[in-house]
C-alpha cells in the first residue's frame, strides 16, 4: 500500500531534498536572472542604436495604438448548443431519409 504524502518518512525525505537541492535551485535562479538581465540590456542597446527609442517609450507607443483599435464585434456565447444526443438523432434521421 502507498504511503501518504503527510507521513513522517515522506515529510522527512522532502525536507532533506529541500536542504540539499536549495543551493542548486538558488544558483540556477541567479544564473537565469543574470542571463535575462543581460539579454534585456542588449535589446535596449540595440533599440537605442537602431531607432533611438527606449523600451519604455516603445511600450507607451504600443499602448496608444492598442487604444485606437476599433472594438471587435462580440460573439454571443449564451445560446442553445446541440448536445451529442441531438446530433446523433439528426444523423440517424438523415440516414433513413437518404436510403
Amino acid at each position: 500500500m502507498a504511503k501518504s504524502l503527510r507521513s513522517k518518512s515522506k515529510l522527512k525525505a522532502k525536507s532533506v531534498k529541500r536542504k540539499v537541492f536549495s543551493t542548486l535551485v538558488d544558483d540556477r535562479q541567479q544564473r537565469l536572472a543574470s542571463k535575462m538581465e543581460e539579454k534585456l540590456r542588449q535589446e535596449t542597446q540595440a533599440k537605442e542604436a537602431a531607432g533611438g527609442e527606449t523600451a519604455v517609450e516603445s511600450a507607451a507607443a504600443e499602448m496608444e495604438t492598442d487604444e485606437k483599435q476599433p472594438e471587435k464585434k462580440k460573439i454571443s456565447t449564451s445560446g442553445w448548443r446541440d448536445s451529442r444526443k441531438q446530433q446523433y438523432k439528426k444523423r440517424k434521421k438523415n440516414k433513413h431519409l437518404h436510403h
